[in-house]
């Protein structure tokens, strides 16, 4: 099962990086990366959502399966919550860029704050543990992308200020990049179901 997890979260990488190729008559980092599921790649969007849903689950399940001890139980719950997050980002699509707040992109703001605030506490409580399980460079750099992931996640809820916001969009995408490379490499590190 880590094997359908690792390749679900290497497809999220391929299609953080085909949205920017299918799309490049957008400013690459302009609108935020849902904006992706109102266009001609709407249908791609569909299914990185539905690999996002899935990946999380499977992973909480080979944290808790690993024999770690010391894996603490809200690493399950916020990998689930991920999941929930990411469902509900599928469920409800956001309001396109510019346009007036609806009901629908409130709760697709709601989905994805949860899907964030969810990943991130899950890459902060398991890198100790993951770290624990490594040594030399692969520990560094268990803790140098937990840094990235920390720095991105602070940049995503800054850039949520109009002041800060045409920066939204950069800021969204290496925590995307960031996130989905961590889950795939924890995927790889723990021990198989």
């Amino acid at each position: 099962m880590e094997r359908v997890a690792a390749a679900l979260y290497g497809l999220d990488l391929m299609f953080l990086l085909s949205f920017q190729v299918l799309n490049r008559d957008q400013r690459p980092f302009a609108k935020p990366v849902s904006e992706y599921g109102l266009g001609r790649t709407a249908r791609l969007f569909r299914i990185y959502l539905v690999a996002g849903c899935i990946a999380p689950p499977i992973l909480a399940w080979q944290v808790h399966v690993s024999g770690e001890p010391d894996f603490p139980l809200a690493v399950t719950v916020y990998l689930a919550l991920v999941a929930l997050g990411r469902l509900g980002i599928a469920i409800w699509q956001n309001d396109p860029h510019g346009t007036r707040r609806t009901r629908r992109g409130n709760l697709h703001r709601a989905a994805t704050l949860l899907a964030f605030t969810a990943a991130y506490m899950a890459v902060v409580e398991a890198t100790p543990h993951l770290v624990a399980l490594h040594e030399g460079w692969r520990s560094v750099g268990d803790e140098v992308l937990k840094l990235v992931i920390s720095a991105a996640f602070l940049a995503v809820v800054l850039t949520t200020s109009p002041g800060l916001r045409p920066w939204f969009g950069l800021a969204e995408r290496v925590f995307l990049y960031a996130t989905a490379l961590w889950f795939l490499l924890a995927t790889l590190t723990l021990p198989p179901l």
